[in-house]
This record gives C-alpha cells, sequence and structure tokens, in this order.
C-alpha cells in the first residue's frame, strides 16, 4: 500500500500530538497536584481520574514501606539536589556492574562478553543521564541486561526527570518557604501513576500488532532464501520498546533499534512511537500551566515550542522527499529513481516522511531512538535535526525538559521585561542576579561541552581517523555525536567510529555534566525563588499570556541557538547543502 501524501501525514500527526498533549497534560498535572502545592482542578470529562487514587495509593503506600521512604518529610533545594545525585549514583553503580560482568550473569544465551572498562563507563553514564547513546551493537547485551540492567535503568531515569518538576513549581506556588517537597516521593509517584501505566499500554499495543516480547530466550533461528541459518536475537523487545519511547530513553535491543520489525513492526506501531516522544514531554509544558494556576501560560509555552518543532518537521519533510544529491547516477546510462524521496537507509514500511517525522520527534526531545540511518539524510534533512539539538532538543526530556525550557522563558521573561521598563519578574517571583546568573549556567552549558570537544576531536588524529566521510558530512558525523551526548538524546548520526577510548571516555564526561549541573542550577534557581515573595500582577508588568510574549520566546530561542552554534552548522551541514548537498 503506498505511503499518503506527505501533507497528509504531517497534519494527521500533529493533530493526533496536538489532543494526546492536552489529555496526557490534563493527566500529568493531577499526578503531581498535590506535590506542586497547585489548586488545580480537573475539567468535568477528566474527574474520573480521581477514581485512579483507590488503584495507585495502596501500591505507593507499600513502596514507601519497604523502601523506608517518608513521604512527608521535606527537601530544601541542596537535600534536594544531594537526593538526586545519591539515587543516580547508585544507577550507575548497578549498570556498570551489569555490564562489565555480564558474561557471568544469568540469561546470556548467546554468550556475549562484558562490556570493556572504558564502554561500560561511557554505557553506565548515558543509561543513568536519561541519554541511552550507544556506542555498541544492541545484540551484543544479554537478555539479563536488557531486563534488569538497562530496563530498570529506562524506568529510574525519567522518574528521576519527572520527580523535578515539583519542587520547580514549588517555587512559584511558595512564599518564602524554602521546602520543595520529597524527591523520593516523586519518583515513587512517576513510576506508579504515569510511566508505568501508559508503558504498559503502549507494549500491549505493540505486541497486538507483533513486536516480540520474551525473557526466556535470546535468539531465534531461521531458514533464509539461500537455504542458510540466520540466529536473530530476541528479547523483551516491546517491553523495552514502550518505555524506551515514553521516557525518552532510545535504547535499543537491535542494532537497527525501531527499523526492525521486533521492535516497530507495522505502520500504526510506528505511529504511536512517534507519538510517544513529544507527548512524553510536551504534556509537562502544558501541566506547568496548570501547576501555576495559568492555563493559558501553559498553552502559550505549548504554542511556543510547538511552532518550532512543527517548522523544523517541516524543512526534514522537504529535505526527504526531495532527491538526495549523493544518488544522481549519471554514469553509463544508469540512473535511480527517487520519485519517491530519499529512500536510501528508510524503511520503505515507513518512506521518507514517516522517517522525517520520526527523526524530528527524536531529536526534538532527547529520545534518540531512530528508524531510519540518519547519515543517510539529505543535507537539509540533516540541518534540521543538528538544529533540533542546537534549541537543546525543544521539547527536551521527560521532567527536565520542563526545567530547560523554562530557562528559555525566565530569560525571556528577564529580556521583555527590560525592553518595556518594567522591574523583572516571572509569574509574580522578582527576577535578580542569583537567578539570572544559574540560568545563564544552564543555557550555557550545552555550547561550552559541544563546542570545545568538537574543536578538539577535528584537529586530534586518532578522533579525526573515527570518521567515515570527509569534508562537511565527516563534520556533520562529529558535532552530531558531540551534539547528542551534551544534548542528553543519544541518537546517532552513524559513520562514527565511536567505541574508541576517547570518545567513550568524552562522552561519557559529556553526558554526565550535561545532565547533572543544569539540575543543580535549576533547583538553586528554585530555592531562591522559593524563598521570596509573590508580588501581585499589576498592568506595568510584563504579560506571559500573550501572542507577543509567544513571538519573543521563539526569537529568543532561535537566536540563542543560531548565534552559538551557526559556525559549527556551517561547517556542517550547512557547508555541505550550499556546495551542492554532497
Amino acid at each position: 500500500m503506498a505511503n499518503p501524501p506527505p501533507i497528509v501525514e504531517y497534519a494527521v500527526f500533529f493533530t493526533i500530538l496536538a489532543v494526546l498533549i492536552y489529555v496526557v497534560g490534563e493527566y500529568l498535572a493531577w499526578v503531581y497536584r498535590d506535590e506542586s502545592n497547585s489548586e488545580h482542578n480537573l475539567p468535568r470529562h477528566f474527574s474520573w481520574f480521581e477514581r485512579l487514587d483507590s488503584v495507585f495509593t495502596p501500591i505507593e503506600n507499600g513502596i514507601y514501606r519497604l523502601s523506608g521512604i517518608n513521604p512527608r518529610r521535606e527537601m530544601t533545594w541542596k537535600g534536594y539536589v544531594k537526593s538526586v545525585l545519591v539515587f543516580n549514583a547508585f544507577i550507575w553503580v548497578l549498570l556498570y556492574v551489569v555490564l562489565y560482568f555480564q558474561n557471568g550473569l544469568p540469561m546470556n544465551f548467546v554468550d556475549v562478553a562484558g562490556q570493556t572498562w572504558d564502554l561500560a563507563f561511557h554505557t553506565a553514564s548515558s543509561f543513568t543521564t536519561n541519554t541511552n547513546q550507544q556506542h555498541y551493537s544492541g545484540e551484543n547485551l544479554s537478555v539479563f541486561t536488557h531486563t534488569f540492567g538497562i530496563g530498570i535503568a529506562m524506568f529510574l531515569t525519567p522518574a528521576t526527570g519527572l520527580a523535578l518538576m515539583p519542587p520547580f513549581a514549588r517555587a512559584f506556588t511558595n512564599t518564602e518557604d524554602p521546602r520543595l517537597g520529597n524527591f523520593y516521593e516523586n519518583v515513587v509517584k512517576g513510576l506508579v501513576r504515569f510511566l508505568g501505566p501508559i508503558a504498559f499500554l503502549i507494549a500491549v499495543l505493540l505486541m497486538a500488532e507483533g513486536s516480540a516480547q520474551t525473557i526466556l530466550s535470546g535468539k531465534l533461528t531461521a531458514e533464509t532464501f539461500t537455504m542458510g541459518i540466520q540466529n536473530i536475537r530476541l528479547g523483551p523487545h516491546a517491553g523495552i520498546e514502550a518505555i524506551k519511547m515514553f521516557g525518552t530513553n532510545g535504547g535499543g535491543i537491535n542494532a537497527a533499534n525501531a527499523a526492525t520489525a521486533f521492535e516497530n513492526p507495522t505502520p500504526l506501531s510506528n505511529l504511536v512511537l512517534t507519538l510517544s516522544m513529544p507527548v512524553s514531554t510536551f504534556c509537562a509544558i502544558y501541566a506547568w500551566g496548570r501547576w501555576v494556576g495559568k492555563r493559558s501560560h501553559g498553552v502559550v509555552l505549548v504554542a511556543a515550542f510547538f511552532l518550532i518543532y512543527m517548522a523544523l518537521t517541516g524543512v526534514a519533510i522537504v529535505g526527504e522527499t526531495g532527491p538526495n544529491a549523493a544518488m544522481q547516477v549519471t554514469e553509463s546510462g544508469l540512473s535511480v529513481d527517487q520519485s519517491m524521496g530519499n529512500l536510501e537507509s528508510k524503511e520503505t514500511r515507513f518512506g521518507p516522511t514517516g522517517s522525517a517525522i520520526w527523526g524530528l520527534a527524536t531529536t526534538g526531545t532527547t529520545n534518540g531512538g531512530v528508524n531510519s540511518m540518519h547519515n543517510s539524510w539529505t543535507a537539509l534533512g540533516a540541518f534540521s535535526l543538528l538544529f533540533a539539538f542546537a534549541t537543546n532538543n525543544i521539547s527536551n526530556g521527560v521532567g527536565t525538559g520542563l526545567l530547560n525550557i523554562l530557562m528559555f522563558v525566565i530569560l525571556t521573561a528577564f529580556i521583555g521585561a527590560l525592553m518595556i521598563g518594567r522591574r523583572p519578574q516571572y509569574l509574580g517571583k522578582k527576577l535578580e542576579w542569583q537567578e539570572m546568573r544559574y540560568v545563564f549556567v544552564a543555557i550555557l552549558v550545552l555550547p561550552i561541552l559541544v563546542l570545545i570537544p568538537q574543536a578538539v576531536a577535528v584537529v586530534y588524529q586518532p578522533a579525526a581517523d573515527a570518521m567515515a566521510n570527509p569534508g562537511f558530512r565527516g563534520f556533520s558525523e562529529v558535532l552530531y555525536e558531540f551534539m547528542s551526548a551534551s544534548a542528553n538524546n543519544g541518537s546517532g548520526f552513524e559513520g562514527l567510529g565511536d567505541n574508541t577510548v576517547f570518545y567513550n571516555l568524552v562522552d561519557g564526561f559529556q553526558v554526565l555534566l550535561a545532565r547533572y549541573v543544569p539540575i543543580t542550577a535549576q533547583l538553586a534557581i528554585a530555592g531562591y525563588l522559593a524563598n521570596k515573595k509573590t508580588s501581585p500582577e499589576s498592568s506595568g508588568s510584563l504579560d506571559t499570556e500573550t501572542p507577543a510574549f509567544l513571538g519573543l520566546l521563539i526569537g529568543v530561542v532561535i537566536i540563542v541557538s543560531a548565534l552559538v552554534f551557526l559556525p559549527a552548522l556551517v561547517f556542517g551541514p550547512i557547508g555541505e547543502l550550499l556546495s551542492g548537498g554532497i
């Protein structure tokens, strides 16, 4: 069956997405209503959410009793940071031990070896930070590692991100009160009420569509058309795939990731998985407006980043539905039919449009899962992917994405107030030098972590030798690698031989710094703001619920991203595009 016209796929996808953002956003706002000190009331048609308390509360109380968590123990921002670091250090140690010693652990059905020390360092750091960048083939992990190492991390790391949202909401709902809630209570609620149930529903749908799900075998033996024998890796595909996509994780069981039928069998499963990525991040932006008592402000924020996302997706579709200049064969009378667009390294089940929409869904969030080979994209398509990184993944990741977006929002409120001669404030809290210095730290972490290693990699011969292509495309391979790590995304441009000590160590430290430096700065901002009085807004205050603020916010995001990364993009995809796409 032929794929529908690109404009139809584009319109259907974004229409469904807008509806799901509203539904899941209201649900998430309800999940953390009490923890954010919110006065949010559910719309009448969602009042049935309240009945779920009788299901979830006993489960949560059981976890509190077993783990010794006291949900009534409030934390300041410093206590919150300490809890985040300790909890994530436990995840890192668990992963490193499982990865390094996996050859001696059970359920290793195909006798895969343990990872080297540097690869295990990178993998543990990557999956602990919700980055899930892979310098190995997914088939090189055992079923035990996927299930009890990677699988556990895929739930706990996005739950860490979710747990950061309520304290930041309290920064604006508290008045001179430094208490920001309990980190562990917020983690449990995120797991029990949000990640667990929704990932379960996605996994059931995937299994219904034909996705594999087993922990009792590591391979399927099949006879090929040439009468040969092929061993195909099997594992908990549906379960891993569900949380991999909804939790903005991205690491796959198979090297080909979501291009394989075991992970992503049908166009319907592809649509569900593509929607999962932006829904899990944009819903938090909508919920933010509900928590702070300004629903229309939340809608404005969703609209601003939604428009950037739609625009870059449109650029990607134009690039991938057009011809690939590298495939223009003119010798010996041969030609390549490119009437269907750039099909190199794409699944025909999804086509160029479905692949382009997925590509921006994964780089527009910190997901990293792929259903096509990004290094085979056109120069224009590659530009859209890298510019999404430059904005810090547009809507970013689960939980942490909201905080990263709010850094741009606070910066916009600060600039906007100064432009009209007003005292800078946001949601009734004064913005002073203490908060703004941390805002700049959170925003500048990404370019610092990307551009300095990029400069080293292009002159350090062992790093340069890892490039599979010369010129602009080779530069893009390294730029994509460092952007993916530093934006906590994890997807690969591929074509880069990144399983080396240099890239394992550099990327490993990048993902750690990119995750925990901004988190520390953002929680410090929350601590400062929570201790302040709330000033009533007046006619002289900057209105953050208007189209003017929406436009200013888009301008700040694009200008900051372009000014910082434009020179690097010129040496990469822009240079390739201007040189004819080759």
